[in-house]
């Protein structure tokens, strides 16, 4: 048995953490992503270099519980990992894992892996890293393409279609955020003052639709403003962090159409919307942000997953 497949990575464009509460969210699959191969061996096993895989113990569960969601004999199935997704930002390293592993375990017993399935298993195997996932870092992985996300048994996942590319910087400090800790913050704060949050996620749903509207039309002047007015809401959310707020608003000096946190948030990784991404993330590089430039195209631009 030897097989291999990779899976993307994932950013949020708009709308992470109210997507948890059943508002719509934009995501889209990166062009960087997580390549596994699989083999026959002592197993269930994990072989990587990648920061925060080789020596957690949830990866070789998660080899384990693919296996057997596979068809296949854990005991025998080692995994070799390699990643180009920086650990810890929000990138949706461990769905890409889930996603990459089941479609290799597919292949290398001459089946395809149907993007509904692929959405299905992948959310249960997410959640050995996570618990209890919405699945949109899951359906990133499968789609590797800009789409719009809503929550649901099963999740409604729909293909946008843009008039253009859009070039995003995506920079990130030092620090890996905590996206749980984010997570269960705002669900206290929610618990104690459900109205006001409320009212906050339908402000952020109302700018995901905006959002979305300019994507479908190419205004990427009026996305860059659905990119600013989202990070407000996030901030009145307490999702955002200081270290957040610096990189955004060093994004925006340095010429971005809009910029925002992405993911978890709490130190994580912000987007921006760049018309010159080169020179955009050279800027940002200079001020000492790691910086990684990306486009982001649609369903029909994106090349054919190759296993």
């Amino acid at each position: 048995m030897v097989a291999r497949a990779r899976a993307s990575g994932k950013v949020i464009l708009l709308g992470e953490h109210v997507v948890v509460y059943g508002r719509p969210a934009i995501a889209a699959g990166l062009p960087i992503g997580l390549e596994v191969e699989v083999t026959d061996g002592a197993g269930p096993s994990l072989v990587s270099d990648h920061e925060g895989l080789a020596d957690d113990p949830r990866p070789r569960r998660l080899v384990a519980q693919a296996a057997v969601l596979a068809g296949v004999d854990p005991r025998r199935t080692v995994v070799r990992v390699r990643s180009d997704l920086p650990p810890g930002r929000g990138f949706g390293s461990s769905a890409a894992l889930a996603v990459a592993t089941l479609r290799a375990l597919f292949v290398a017993t001459g089946r395809t892996l149907p993007l509904a399935t692929a959405l299905d298993l992948g959310r249960r195997l997410e959640a050995v890293f996570h618990g209890t996932s919405s699945g949109i870092d899951p359906a990133a992985a499968a789609l590797g393409t800009c789409f719009r996300f809503v929550r649901g048994e099963p999740p409604s996942v729909t293909p946008l279609e843009l008039a253009r590319p859009l070039a995003l910087v995506i920079a990130y400090g030092e620090r890996p955020r905590s996206t749980g800790a984010a997570v269960e913050g705002l669900r206290a704060r929610w618990e104690a003052d459900r109205a006001r949050h409320e009212a906050l996620f339908d402000a952020v749903a109302s700018t995901v639709e905006r959002g979305e509207t300019a994507a479908r039309a190419g205004d990427l002047a009026a996305l860059g403003r659905a990119f600013d007015d989202n990070q407000a809401l996030l901030e009145s959310l307490g999702v955002s962090s200081d270290e957040t707020a610096a990189l955004v608003a060093a994004a925006r000096r340095a010429g971005a159409l809009g910029a925002k946190l992405t993911g978890g948030g709490a130190g994580g990784a912000v987007i921006a919307l760049a018309a010159d991404p080169e020179a955009l993330a050279a800027r940002l590089a200079h001020e000492g942000w790691r910086t990684i430039a990306v486009r982001i195209v649609s369903h029909a631009a994106r090349p054919q997953q190759e296993e």
